[in-house]
């Protein structure tokens, strides 16, 4: 009965991939009796978050009834590149970017793009009225760079902003009370300090200079201009097109009406003429399957409204085990690639999806491929993949652990609250709110941290073939660039989902051209009611109850 399962759960992949294959072939012998000039120049508008993989397909929902377009994926881009690329009468593309935001892992990734692009034979052009420090990333990859006269320009580095709010609680007599394992575990840091630590300040520093040399790299690279050329730009402050022009920032300044003509063609109208690719009729397929979020015991879910530090997505560990094993029971599956953004979240929850991502690795390839945060649990989560890949600016490693709380003890003397706890039991009650930890309870929450560190620690020593010194030489918290994981061995290869789908198919055997298919797991949405707090409460109870955290918080942010 088993192995009749077995071969039908083979046989509907297979016959699903043949029956696409046949229709893609029957349009090619339409497509080449098309009557009507084959345009030789695209024109594509890069908008949006460009988020990993391709969304569920749902047939309702709010935004399609109010009329939203759906963001195209980096999933959905690479697949129009191979196509472009593989078209013979396309001679160039222009790109428009207009109301993209994107992260610099998002931009790294559609950045990819532009490369591939260039190395199939197609001249890349870019044009856009605003040009930041994201998209100039970006746009330096093309062979040219054309903006209007009046475009707003703002190429000015990187920074990390982060609040310190100590003092402010102070006034209404509360405390955040941490105990973290080592000195670079700054997650909590804003509560619980009044200014940023020196050890902070430190990996700040040299997350922001790795984060500066890969870009100054790259941009380099793409504009063949000496990286102190580049840094001379980016501390310039320029601000007009033509002051870019004249530096050699950019190409050309003109509209576009001034350089499209009839030769270019909008995308949609050329799409017609446009190849369809076919896939490998059989020898499986790579699943992919995203952790998005901070991670915490139970489901997934959303939040309906963002909380800071914490954010909107939590990835439950029930949701993703289950995701997971689902993938492993499909004989069709030959490979998995795991896309991870996330800054981590509970101890326990990431020992689980840890322990499940350890036993299909020792079934099959398993490609682990970061996002713009992979850090902490969200590291912990992935050390044992059979490879791993960052962006050059993906932040990693924190690998650490930390207990909080915040106590109350001055609010509720200053406001008349006095709450009295009865209890059996040394320990009980130790997490509350009412008083800070003692002696004994300070012991308690440090043996703990003690014991998640060395289980931590292990983890990444047994996935990563390093040391126990090793590791907590380069970990106790402490955060790293995608850049410098690679150099430290914390991950394999720089690269995005796209590559990672390449590599977990050369790790397979499997054809190029083999199917990939996504794991959408569930993700349950909390909907508010007439503003009730208890909802985000529920939403975000699975965390807030976690003692043990793996966990941080920082962002990079672009000027």
């Amino acid at each position: 009965m088993a192995n009749r399962e077995n071969g039908l759960k083979r046989a509907i992949p297979a016959l699903s991939t043949a029956i696409s294959n046949a229709l893609n072939r029957a349009r090619n012998l339409v497509i080449d009796l098309l009557p009507g000039e084959r345009p030789r120049l695209l024109v594509i508008e890069l908008s949006g978050s460009y988020p990993a993989r391709r969304p569920k397909l749902k047939l309702f929902s709010v935004a399609t009834v109010m009329g939203a377009k759906r963001e195209q994926s980096q999933e959905e881009l690479a697949d129009i590149v191979s196509t472009l690329i593989a078209t013979p009468w396309l001679d160039g593309v222009v790109l428009r970017l207009a109301e993209l935001h994107v992260d610099v892992a998002t931009a790294y990734a559609l950045r990819s793009q532009i490369e591939r692009l260039k190395a199939g034979g197609k001249r890349v052009v870019v044009t856009t009225s605003d040009l930041n420090t994201v998209s100039y990333y970006l746009a330096s990859a093309a062979d040219e760079i054309v903006a209007p006269e009046g475009a707003m320009l703002w190429v000015h580095g990187s920074a990390i902003t982060a609040t310190f709010m100590a003092d402010a609680l102070e006034r209404f007599g509360v405390r955040f009370e941490k105990l973290a394992i080592d000195e670079y575990k700054n997650a909590g840091d804003q509560l619980a300090l009044s200014e940023m630590s020196e050890p902070q300040r430190r990996q700040y520093d040299a997350l922001l200079d790795s984060v500066e040399a890969s870009y100054v790299a790259a941009v380099g690279s793409g504009r063949d201009r000496p990286g102190e050329e580049v840094l001379d730009w980016i501390d310039r402050g320029v601000t007009s097109a033509q002051s870019a022009f004249d530096l050699g920032m950019i190409d050309r300044v003109a509209y576009e009406d001034e350089f499209l003509s009839e030769k270019h063609q909008p995308y949609a109208s050329a799409a017609r003429f446009l190849p369809a690719r076919t896939r490998a009729d059989g020898g499986g397929r790579v699943a992919v399957v995203s952790l998005e979020g901070n991670i915490v015991p139970g489901k997934s879910r959303r939040s309906p409204i963002p909380v800071p530090i914490f954010g909107e997505r939590l990835a439950g560990s029930e949701t993703l085990v289950r995701a997971l094993r689902a993938v492993g029971r499909d004989p069709s599956t030959k490979a998995i690639v795991f896309h991870v953004d996330s800054g981590g979240g509970s101890a326990v929850a990431s020992d689980l999806i840890w322990r499940e991502v350890k036993l299909l690795a020792q079934r099959m390839p398993v490609v682990a491929v970061m996002g713009q945060l992979a850090a902490s649990g969200g590291y912990y989560v992935l050390t044992h993949a059979t490879r791993v890949l960052a962006a050059p600016a993906t932040i990693t490693g924190s690998i650490g652990v930390l207990m909080a709380k915040l106590v109350l003890e001055e609010f509720n003397a200053r406001y008349g609250l006095n709450p009295e706890t009865l209890k059996r039991g040394r320990y009980a009650g130790m997490l509350g709110s009412a008083r800070p930890w003692d002696d004994a309870e300070r012991d308690l929450v440090e043996r703990s941290n003690r014991e998640v560190y060395r289980r931590f620690v292990d983890r990444v020593a047994s996935g990563r073939n390093m040391t126990v010194e090793r590791v907590n030489e380069i970990g106790r918290g402490r955060i790293w660039s995608g850049a410098s994981a690679l150099e430290l061995g914390l991950v394999d290869e720089i690269g995005d989902v796209h590559v990672a789908v390449e590599r977990a198919k050369e790790l397979a055997g499997l054809d190029r051209e083999a199917p990939v298919w996504n794991v959408h797991a569930p993700q349950k949405l909390l909907l508010p009611a007439d503003g009730d707090p208890r909802v985000v409460l529920r939403a975000w109870a699975p965390l807030l109850s976690e003692p043990v955290l793996l966990m941080h918080e920082a962002a990079l942010n672009f000027d």
